[in-house]
């Protein structure tokens, strides 16, 4: 299969085999949890414990304590980055990888400040290193991806006298500024929760240096609320981020079920939606994948593209293996597939010439399997 990614965390996406090797480089034995739990019998130096602890954890994540239970176990992936050269290796393996599996282009996105936990280096270095592996995958194997520098909504905004870890979206809107380039974009992403308590509006003059120098924006928004009102993710934060903040993309937006309105905006807009209906279904935000909305923006014509989002923690590893895992359910075919890889294409973050490369590269592989 053809795909494109747009929505997928680093940390979360690299694979078992390269948490191993790096868990061998630093002689670590043990998994710990985010919140420093060590978790028994498992082992990070090898691959099948690995896969082994995620899938215990995946197994509660539909519990009340879901939403935490999937953030704490972040920590295994995280603990294997020490070093900016670790940051610099596992991302351009990881679109290497993604290649391979098909992908025609596909973006990755973190917080600096997360990787701060574990390498004592400046935030700006951090950065750096992480776009340096995209340049690299470029540079030496003609893999096309983008790096989205995130911050946490939770840790946005604080006072002038607070540390930068708690003023995360102005320092990381700057660094996404310093970095962006009209020949080699840099995206930035809210992310973090709870979507009602840290709102778009929040976030306004924070952004303003990304905005001004051009960097585009996608927003976590209506991921973290049920049907069938979405109360903790209404539709109206989808809107807003769009409106307040300029918003190219959503991430998730599943409460843009509840609202023909809201699908309308973004359509009217061009504004895109990454889909994640493996993610919402195993974290609770949906009864099961079949009541995912994805099917509905695809009829009305949004822009919507389809992503792993956390492929450790949800099990698909590549959009080709999470279009298997949702197609019957969702009654998708193989046009809608190429409809999603055509979105992907035209919502990436990427310069016209990519996008130009992009698409050719598409129809010529369409025309060899046909």
């Amino acid at each position: 299969m053809t795909t494109v990614e747009l929505h997928r965390h680093f940390e979360a996406g690299i694979r078992p085999e390269t948490i191993a090797r790096l868990a061998v480089r630093h002689s670590l034995t043990e998994v710990c949890t985010r919140s420093g739990q060590v978790v028994p019998g498992a082992n990070p130096q090898d691959p099948d414990s690995i896969r082994r602890y995620y899938g215990a954890v995946a197994a509660g994540f539909g519990a009340d304590d879901g939403f935490p239970r999937f953030t704490d176990s972040f920590g295994l992936p995280l603990s294997v980055l020490r070093s900016l050269e670790d940051l610099e290796e596992a991302v351009f393996d990881q679109l290497v990888d993604c290649a391979a599996s098909g992908s025609l282009h596909t973006e990755l996105r973190g917080s600096p400040f997360t990787y701060q936990k574990q390498i004592a280096e400046p935030v700006e270095e951090i950065a750096v290193a992480l776009v340096r592996g995209v340049d690299r995958a470029w540079a030496e194997r003609a893999v096309s991806g983008t790096f989205i520098l995130a911050f946490s909504r939770q840790n946005g905004v604080a006072g002038a006298d607070a540390p930068p870890a708690q003023r995360q979206a102005e320092v990381v809107a700057r660094l996404a500024a310093a970095l962006h380039r009209n020949d080699r974009p840099v995206g930035l992403d809210i992310a973090g929760y709870p979507e009602t308590t840290f709102p778009p509006c929040l976030f306004e003059e924070a952004l303003a240096p990304a905005r001004e120098a051009g960097v585009p924006l996608t927003v976590h928004a209506g991921e973290q609320g049920k049907p069938p009102d979405f109360e903790g993710a209404p539709p109206a934060l989808i809107v807003e981020a769009v409106e307040r903040l300029g918003a190219r993309r959503i991430g998730h937006g599943t409460s843009l079920a509840a609202s023909a309105e809201a699908r309308q905006f973004l359509r009217d807009r061009d504004v895109a939606v990454e889909c994640c209906p493996v993610s919402n279904a195993k974290l609770g935000f949906i009864t099961a994948v079949a009541d995912h909305p994805l099917p509905l923006l695809l009829g009305e014509g949004l822009l919507v593209s389809l992503a792993t989002d956390d492929p450790l923690m949800f099990g698909p590893f590549t959009v080709a293996e999470t279009f298997e895992a949702i197609a019957g359910p969702l009654g998708l075919g193989a046009a809608d597939l190429l409809t999603l890889t055509r979105n992907g294409i035209e919502s990436a973050f990427v310069t016209d010439a990519r996008r130009t490369l992009l698409r050719q590269q598409l129809e010529d592989r369409i025309r060899i399997n046909h």
